[in-house]
This record gives structure tokens, sequence and C-alpha cells, in this order.
């Protein structure tokens, strides 16, 4: 039987969780009905936005969703501490990111799993996705682009380039020859590239990789400088270079001109200065070309645009959940 694996942090069971799980296990099953989708997620209550699981919808998930294994943070830290008789749990609160890592590291360690969607819980998908239900069958690496943001997932390359060598880059360029960036919450990773990390020596190489910086600072502050891009973007930069430099299929680049992850700001040759005051679409419409839509970006505590909730609700509403 194929079997896909779907992975991710997600903040609660609340109704933008079930939406996204909902929505990518409808796709996949009215494509291929015997299909098996298992679900690993880790429920993080601890979360920046102190979202909180909601009875409906929790109840909900553990309905309608199928073959869903669920985690939380200290799941994680004891996997560290008893597998590799390592206690990291003091700057693994710093940079939570980590979590993501610790994640896919376990499901190719003990899970003996081969690939995975990782899949955030803001993304809509705009088409019959069976192009990328294929891809996922097959295992076959790929990514989404950023094409107003190519550095999106850069901030590591010199570090994994002196950890691999110059082969690295040059793998990295002859399949991705112009630099692509890869967006982090949507792309079919290849698990293999933890084969390298599974040892303790290496397995603590691997944690070393990262910097272990809080988004807050001695203040409590939350930063919004340089630093910001660096903190929140080593993981996309780990799992965008490792997945086409060391995965063992050459990683599949989603069509750019249907694909593509963007902002809600900035110029747009098309559209000209897209701006999130603008109405109705808050500056989506390019974003809303795609076939997959990603919003992405800081809300600063605001959650989620009327744009996307409004879609989750329209979704709700037209599959009898609301």
């Amino acid at each position: 039987m194929n079997k896909i694996v779907i992975s991710n942090l997600m903040r609660a069971k609340n109704k933008q969780s079930f939406f996204a799980l909902h929505q990518v296990q409808s796709k996949i099953k009215t494509l291929y009905p015997d299909v098996q989708i298992d679900f690993h997620i880790l429920w993080d209550s601890e979360n920046e936005l102190s979202l909180k699981d909601e009875d409906i919808w929790s109840n909900l998930i553990d309905t309608e969703i199928k073959n869903l294994h669920s985690y939380n943070k200290t799941f994680f830290d004891n996997y560290v501490e008893e597998y590799y008789g390592l206690d990291y749990k003091d700057k693994f609160k710093l940079w939570k990111p980590i979590y993501f890592i610790l994640m896919a590291h376990y499901l190719r360690r003990v899970k003996l799993e081969h690939y995975y969607l990782i899949y955030d819980d803001d993304v809509l998908i705009n088409d019959d996705f069976k192009h990328i239900t294929d891809l996922l069958i097959d295992k076959i690496p790929f990514g989404i682009t950023e094409p107003a943001n190519s550095g999106c997932d850069k901030v590591l390359f010199q570090k994994l380039v002196g950890l691999y060598g110059m082969d690295f880059q040059n793998v990295y360029l002859t399949r991705n020859p112009k630099a692509l960036g890869f967006n982090a919450g949507f792309q079919g990773m290849d698990l293999s590239i933890y084969d390298n990390f599974l040892s303790t020596d290496r397995f603590e190489l691997l944690l070393n990789i990262f910097e272990y910086q809080s988004i807050y600072d001695e203040n409590g502050n939350e930063i919004w400088d340089n630093r910001r891009f660096f903190i929140d973007t080593q993981q996309q930069s780990f799992m965008g270079l490792m997945n086409t430099s060391v995965s063992k299929k050459d990683i599949h680049i989603l069509d750019p001109e249907k694909y593509f992850v963007v902002p809600n700001f900035g110029p747009h040759p098309k559209y000209g200065q897209l701006d999130p005051d603008d109405e109705p679409d808050g500056g989506w419409r390019w974003g809303l070309d795609s076939k997959i839509t990603h919003f992405i970006g800081h809300t600063r505590g605001k959650g989620k645009p009327k744009q996307f909730l409004n879609k989750v609700d329209q979704y709700l509403l037209e599959n009898k959940f609301m």
C-alpha cells in the first residue's frame, strides 16, 4: 500500500488546524482512496499567540483525521535525552524551530520513514493536488519557490559547505542552478538527509549547526531588526539546502509560474505595489494566483488575515462542518 507521511508543528487543535488537516486529507483521498496518510503533529500549547484547543474542533480532529500521531515538545526533549544522553532543553526553549528538525530526525531514526510532506496550517490548496500527490507517492523531494525572496533559505549555506565541503555547493548549483529559495512550510522532504546525523557525535553536530537565539531581547521585547531574519530562517535554510544537495534524488522544483509563495507587500510587475492595507484582498492578489497559497509573514500578534480566514470558513461551510 502506498503511504504518505505529513508532519508539522501546529499551535492548537482549533478551527485552523482542523481545516488544514482535513483539506489535505480530502484532496489526497479524492484522488487515491487507498493511499494511507499518516499525520505526525507536534501540538505546541505554549505558542506565542496563546492559542488553545477548542473542543468542537479538537473533537473533529480526533474523529475525522485518520492515523493522527500527536506529540508535544516534552516528548522530543526526552527523545534527545533518552536516545543520546544530551540535555539541550534550555537551548530548545530559546529557539522553537529546532523541534521541526527533531521531529524529522525521529521520523527517520525511530519510525524508519523515508520521506514526508512538511505542511503548515495556513496553506490553501487551489487545485486538484494531483501533481503534488504523485510526487508524494513517488517520494520525490520538491520545493515551492519564494520569487520575492530567493535568499529565504541561504543563511546556513556557508556553514553547510564548511561541513560537507565544496561538493555540497556543486551539487546544489547543479540541481538548483538559479539558486531559487524554497519555502519551509510546504516541501516534500527526503528524510535520508538525516542519515549522517544518527550516531551520538553526529547528532550533537547536527544540534550545533544552529544558533539558539530567542526572538525576544533581554528586556522581553520582540526583535524586529536584521537579527530576526537569521533567527527565523535557520530551519528553512537547513531544510531547503539539505533537501537540494544531500537528498538521494534530484529535487523537483515546482513550476514557478504556477506554484509560488509570496508576501502581501512590495512591488510586483503585474499588480504594482502590494499593500496589506488594501481592500478587499489585503495585498494577497498575487499570492492567490498560485496553486498553493501560503499566508506567510509576521502578523505581530494580529493572527492570520481575513482573506485566509474567510477561505477557511468557506471550506468548512461547504463541507458542512459549520
